[in-house]
């Protein structure tokens, strides 16, 4: 029997919850620059001397999977193609809050909407 509600649900677009935006968080005191756009993640670091990049493909509206495809940050231990999956938990107050996973590991964090 075909289900016609799941094979639309398949064909659904999905609509990220953040994307063509800018976020900051914190690492070690610093800020760090955060970008979504056009299916690309970028994290700057030391006012953009460092950045790792990584596509992005969405799951669901606020669910991904990135993918790293380069970076020039000092002593980091992931290489090109190491996926990070990120859910958004919510957005509330101009902040995003959500859970990543990489490597085994997971932690919750939360950026700052750039206005």
């Amino acid at each position: 029997m075909n289900n016609i509600s799941n094979y639309e649900k398949v064909n659904e677009e999905i609509i990220p919850l953040i994307d063509e935006t800018h976020y900051t968080y914190k690492y070690n005191g610093n800020d760090v620059l955060v970008s979504f756009k056009d299916g690309e993640h970028t994290e700057y670091f030391e006012n953009k001397k460092y950045f790792i990049k990584s596509k992005v493909r969405w799951i669901s509206n606020e669910e991904c999977i990135m993918t790293i495809q380069f970076s020039n940050l000092p002593n980091f231990p992931f290489r090109k193609g190491t996926e990070l999956k990120m859910k958004i938990l919510k957005i509330r107050r101009g902040k995003v809050f959500y859970q990543s996973t990489l490597g085994g590991r997971t932690w919750t964090g939360k950026m700052s909407i750039l206005q």
